[in-house]
């Protein structure tokens, strides 16, 4: 599994981002689990899950808080990376 984060800084606390498929995002429940398939990742933060809707405007999921600041900061301001998997790594290297 590969996959879109990011790690932020807010008020001294560390939280992670996670770019995921819209339909996540619709789904009551969903994005609880969604976010703790990225637990081991991002050991000990709070993970907020992002989309796009067709007009291109983000969508969020996840501590109000971090939401509200990601709103007000813009989605080009995230500072993306590649995470993989550790399986994916292990394959490549053979």
């Amino acid at each position: 599994m590969s996959f879109d984060g990011a790690v932020m800084e807010r008020q001294g606390g560390k939280f992670a981002v996670v770019a995921v498929k819209l339909h996540v995002l619709g789904f009551s429940g969903t994005c609880e689990e969604a976010a703790a398939k990225y637990e081991p990742y991002f050991p000990d933060m709070p993970i907020v899950l992002m989309s796009q809707d067709a007009d291109g405007v983000p969508k969020y999921c996840g501590d109000s808080q971090y939401v509200a600041y990601l709103d007000e900061l813009g989605a080009a301001s995230i500072p993306w990376q590649r995470y993989d998997s550790a399986a994916e790594k292990e394959l490549a290297a053979r």
